[in-house]
């Protein structure tokens, strides 16, 4: 999949499609992974996920609402992509149909935690 397919794909994927289109658009770099994988176990992991996010208090853009159209969105395959901007502090998670057509869901967490992890002085 190409830069500019993708961010048409993410003009109505919600607050977090918006975000991660604008850090397409910056030139964050952006892998689209060809496997598909089964949606209910990848919704349940998602679930967790949120939960630990919460209760981390990581910041995080459309997790709920991702979680939301995962559970709703009828397919039994989806394809995963990442989106990395180094100009965001959020990596996004993306969530394709099988024939990568469309986004059903796509959610941003922030990476400030893990670079201060990484800069902090021991």
């Amino acid at each position: 999949m190409d830069r500019e397919t993708l961010v048409e794909l993410l003009d109505n994927a919600g607050e977090a499609g918006r975000a991660c289109r604008r850090a397409l658009m910056a030139g964050a770099s952006f892998e689209i992974w060809p496997d598909p994988v089964e949606v209910l176990p990848l919704t349940k992991t998602y679930q967790r996920r949120a939960c630990l996010t919460r209760r981390m208090d990581i910041p995080s853009v459309g997790f709920d609402e991702a979680i939301t159209q995962l559970s709703a969105c009828g397919l039994q395959h989806l394809i995963l992509g990442i989106v990395k901007s180094t100009e965001s502090d959020h990596r996004f998670q993306l969530f394709l149909s099988p024939d990568s057509s469309r986004v059903v869901a796509c959610l941003g967490v922030s990476t400030q935690r893990e670079r201060s992890a990484r800069t902090t002085p021991d």
